[in-house]
């Protein structure tokens, strides 16, 4: 897969895939590829769904360099080429930043996300030098990934210069202009490969993206495919349905979570956890949901109809 078919391969679910870990808070590879192989057999598959591995639902500020590395093979080969495997090689190092870039070309990662530095807030000359670093110094395919939040929102014309390297092929996209989120996409959408990453499936996808970030396939990979299915198919009406009868619930869920402990982790894993997967705990100073939550969670399952690994309702 290369950039040249690019849009043939980058579409639809973008699974953030969690990392597995032991209950002392090791890393748990094996787990990792059972789970990989459950997602590929509930259709997460190429040009139906992508796979991004070590991102933020990945938990990557807390694994090290070796283990985002490890992360980063175990997928690939998991995969076995049935689903495009993507990561993120973010980092406050700039040179760790392209250690993972080249690693992850080396290890046969489709596609890599790259954001502005953080911590320090960026300025849009220092994005663009990240991105001219990275680019010049590795072949790996890169997706921008747009995190405003982090307190750079970056201008239509810093997204066009650095639409202009060869490498960087895609866009992650979401930020809280409703105006600039319009603009962006209708400009640039027959540049760049646009990922939805603000929960607007259906206005994305009328303004050209060609895909979504999703949580849910990580433990009910049916129910994004069916979602793209309806984006595609552009039965809108349906695909409000879709989400009202589930996806609108797990959100109010996972907002209870959000406020008892930060990052992706607990709630995916919780998910995770609760269908028969294994997956283990966030690493700290992430826990767990508490019972209550658990319990809550499960009753919002039932109703649902959210299936479990063996098949059997609980």
């Amino acid at each position: 897969m290369t950039e040249d078919g690019i849009r043939d391969w980058l579409r639809g679910p973008m699974v953030a895939v969690a990392t597995p870990f032991t209950e002392d808070f090791e890393l748990d590879l094996d787990a990792l590829q059972s789970n990989i192989r459950f997602m590929i057999d509930g259709g997460v598959r190429n040009g139906q769904g992508t796979l991004l591995v070590g991102g933020a639902g990945g938990e990557h500020p807390a694994l090290n360099v070796s283990e985002r590395k490890d992360v980063m093979s175990a997928s690939v080969e998991a995969a076995n080429g049935e689903a495009p495997v993507l990561t993120s090689i973010q980092h406050t190092d700039p040179r760790l930043t392209l250690e993972l870039a080249q690693h992850a070309r080396k290890a046969g990662i489709h596609g890599a996300q790259l954001g502005p530095t953080y911590y320090y807030e960026p300025t849009e000359e220092d994005a663009y030098r990240l991105f001219e670093y990275i680019a010049s110094k590795s072949d790996v395919i890169l997706m921008i990934y747009h995190t405003w939040w982090d307190g750079l929102s970056m201008s239509r014309g810093l997204i066009e210069r650095l639409a202009r390297f060869d490498t960087v092929q895609a866009v992650k996209w979401s930020t809280p202009d409703d105006g600039h989120y319009r603009d962006v996409m209708t400009n640039l959408s027959d540049d760049l490969v646009f990922i939805d990453n603000s929960g607007q499936q259906i206005l994305s996808h009328i303004y050209g993206a060609r895909g979504f970030i999703t949580h849910l396939s990580g433990f009910w990979p049916q129910y994004p495919a069916e979602l793209w299915r309806r984006l595609e198919s552009r039965d809108y009406a349906g695909v409000k349905d879709h989400l009202a009868a589930f996806k609108w619930k797990w959100v109010k869920w996972r907002s209870k979570v959000s406020q008892l402990t930060g990052g992706e982790g607990p709630f995916i894993k919780a998910a995770m956890e609760t269908v028969g997967l294994q997956v283990g705990p966030p690493r700290p100073p992430s826990v767990r949901p508490t019972k209550e939550l658990l319990e809550e969670l499960s009753r919002l399952f039932r109703e649902c109809g959210v299936p479990y690994v063996d098949g059997g309702d609980r």
